[in-house]
């Protein structure tokens, strides 16, 4: 338990990433980025679970900048245009969701 309250804290720590995600993201892919946010009970498919290591391995960070700026085709994902510095923030965040392999 000891693990999963030291990697809570050291996402909870403010970060460009992170402060872009929580204005952007958090309501539908929740505080911890697994789908599960407040906005997703409302919605008829759960948002992306960011914390899956299957999404990583198949889906390029370009991919994920797409989405992020175009919006996902027949989903209720939108796009959210922003600079590149920005862009680059948010992906290296969401990367750091999914919790470290063994």
């Amino acid at each position: 338990m000891l693990t999963l309250w030291f990697l809570t804290a050291a996402r909870a720590e403010p970060t460009p990433g992170r402060e872009i995600y929580v204005a952007k993201c958090q309501s539908c892919h929740g505080p911890e980025g697994r789908g599960d946010g407040p906005a997703a009970r409302a919605l008829p498919k759960k948002p992306r679970d960011f914390t899956q290591v299957s999404f990583w391995a198949t889906t390029t960070d370009q991919q994920v900048r797409t989405v992020i700026l175009t919006g996902l085709p027949g989903t209720i994902m939108r796009g959210f245009p922003m600079p590149e510095p920005q862009l680059d923030e948010l992906v290296e965040y969401l990367r750091d969701l999914t919790p470290p392999q063994r």
